[in-house]
């Protein structure tokens, strides 16, 4: 069973693509090595979930430098069918609860890390392209999880998510892909920002002990003040 609320246990099959492009990895570092290397995106599900989920990549960041490695050893893009892709850890922009219920094990002279399918599902939700989709319909089908409830009890745990992207960046709009996301696995609409983003932020406001009051309202009425009347608030 796949609980949420606990670290991932599940059994790796090492003979799918993904994991074996991943042990030719292992095997090709240096020895005096003990690298953390962190899967994320598709190849987790596909070794630990489902083999016949695709993915032409495993996406990977490390706290070593293994670009020169993947490029030696001919497993990086235009090198192999399926190939190693070498990311930075804020690429993967989860739930921050991830790494306390992802699977960490040992394998030969490396700690891999493998996130909660939870966590991963939640990182695709910036995209939602076709293979996100069927991503999210593989998992479920397969673990009977995330359910509904079990899904917005999670994104109000990492309702930052939600926040607007830089100016600098090509980001994504998650209330938009949200809404993609629930006409096609729950069959009905959503409201982001009323079942998600608004439950969430009161949770956080009771938490701080801080009062219940629309500090961006209260603003919008000093604004109207005269003059004299805002020195006297300010008082």
């Amino acid at each position: 069973m796949l609980k949420l609320n606990a670290s991932w246990q599940p059994v790796l099959d090492w003979n799918t693509p993904a994991g074996r492009v991943l042990e030719q990895l292992i095997q090709a570092l240096p020895s005096n090595w003990k690298p953390v290397i962190t899967l994320f995106e598709s190849a987790p599900l596909q070794m630990g979930v489902d083999g016949d989920l695709s993915s032409a990549d495993v996406d990977v960041f490390c706290n070593e430098d293994l670009k020169a490695i993947v490029e030696k050893n001919h497993l990086g893009r235009d090198q192999s069918p399926v190939y190693i892709q070498v990311c930075d850890e804020l690429n993967f922009r989860t739930s921050p609860k991830w790494l306390a219920r992802a699977y960490i094990f040992s394998r030969d002279r490396c700690t891999l890390r493998f996130p909660h399918p939870i966590d991963i599902l939640i990182a695709k939700m910036h995209r939602v392209d076709p293979k996100d989709l069927r991503a999210f319909e593989v998992v479920i089908e397969k673990t009977g999880h995330p359910t509904e409830a079990e899904l917005i009890s999670e994104l109000q745990d990492a309702v930052d998510l939600f926040r607007p992207g830089f100016d600098e960046e090509k980001g994504s709009d998650m209330i938009t892909t949200t809404r993609i996301l629930w006409r096609h696995i729950f069959k009905r609409d959503i409201n982001p920002r009323k079942e998600i983003v608004a439950p969430a932020l009161e949770h956080r406001r009771k938490g701080y002990g801080e009062p219940s009051v629309d500090l961006k309202n209260e603003l919008r009425e000093v604004a109207k003040m005269p003059a004299k009347a805002k020195r006297r608030v300010s008082r």
